[in-house]
């Protein structure tokens, strides 16, 4: 992570929002991808900011939705300054001791703490910037103290050597399985193309509100789909990861950073094709699936994404009619 120390001009700022983004992108995805990689339920601690016993693996999904919520920030403050976000992504690393996952995620948090908290500010230039740093770095923080007392009480525990879930090789082969993979990897896909459009088109509320909206839908689901693996025998997976000697796993381009349509048109229609892929996805996953709980949260799914397809329909068509929409 570069160290950006001095902020004395508009190039400085992007600089230092441009790698606090491609941190917080990693992050987002990291940290769920961590917890999807333990038990629900099973690991709980005591939480120093809230007061509270908690789920390790809740805990750790709702660090990482903080997470996106900074990217979002970050990339509404580049383009206010007349900058392009950028959706490349630091490296994503899974190790094989649940432990040690948690012990890179609070050495994360404290290293991104000081890349928000040493820049100095040139003669009071972009104090909102500064604000918004300042106020980040004690989510961070908190998340630090969380992630902190997690350690100290799985190192304490029974299960100090607990491992990650490794996936059933018979699940694996499974065509439900290999499909639902598939649809969450577009999921994923579709939630930062919705956010990369979201941040386009930051100063139309109509627009941007419900291109949010449709990106959120697609994070739930992405996080559903995760745990629902888990009851396959299958464990989600990291995309473009390399197997390291320590039976780790790294990425350095766990998701996509490039998205098509530069303009209103262009980006509405490209996303009708990707939600009516995943539509027919999901029809043929449900046709395979046994009736029961999975079946009917896989359904709550396809029946948001058919709405969705409806209204980038309907968005698309609409823009069609007004001359001067850009």
């Amino acid at each position: 992570m570069a160290d950006i120390t001095r902020i004395e001009s508009r190039e400085d700022a992007l600089a230092l929002l441009a790698v606090a983004l491609k941190h917080e992108w990693a992050v987002s995805l990291e940290y769920l991808i961590h917890a999807y990689s333990m038990p629900k339920g099973k690991y709980l601690y005591d939480d120093p900011v809230v007061s509270a016993r908690l789920d390790m693996r809740g805990q750790t999904i709702q660090i990482g939705i903080d997470e996106m919520y900074h990217a979002l920030q970050m990339g509404f403050v580049i383009r206010q300054l007349g900058g392009e976000p950028t959706f490349e992504i630091d490296e994503v690393v899974r190790h094989p001791r649940i432990a040690d996952n948690l012990v890179r995620d609070k050495k994360t948090e404290d290293l991104v703490t000081g890349l928000y908290q040493k820049p100095k500010y040139k003669d009071k230039l972009f104090p909102e910037i500064e604000n918004m740093f300042w106020n980040i770095s004690f989510d961070e923080i908190r998340h630090s103290r969380q992630f902190a007392a997690m350690i100290d009480t799985l190192r304490n525990s029974p299960d100090a050597e607990a491992r990650c879930f490794q996936p059933n090789p018979e699940a694996e082969k499974r065509e439900d399985v290999g499909l639902l993979h598939d649809i969450t990897r577009a999921e994923n896909e579709l939630m930062h193309r919705y956010l990369f459009h979201v941040l386009l088109f930051h100063e139309h509320q109509d627009l941007g509100a419900r291109l949010f909206k449709n990106s959120v839908d697609h994070m739930r689901h992405w996080d559903k789909n995760s745990g629902i693996l888990i009851k396959l025998g299958s464990l989600i997976r990291i995309e473009n990861a390399e197997r390291l000697p320590d039976g780790s796993e790294r990425s350095l381009k766990s998701m996509p950073d490039v998205y098509p349509g530069r303009n209103r048109l262009s980006a509405l229609e490209t996303l009708i094709p990707a939600e009516k892929k995943l539509v027919d996805d999901y029809e043929r996953l449900i046709k395979l699936l046994p009736e029961g709980e999975i079946k009917e949260q896989l359904k709550i799914h396809l029946f948001q994404n058919r709405e969705h397809l409806f209204t980038q329909e309907a968005l698309y068509q609409n823009a069609r009619k007004i001359k001067g929409l850009s």
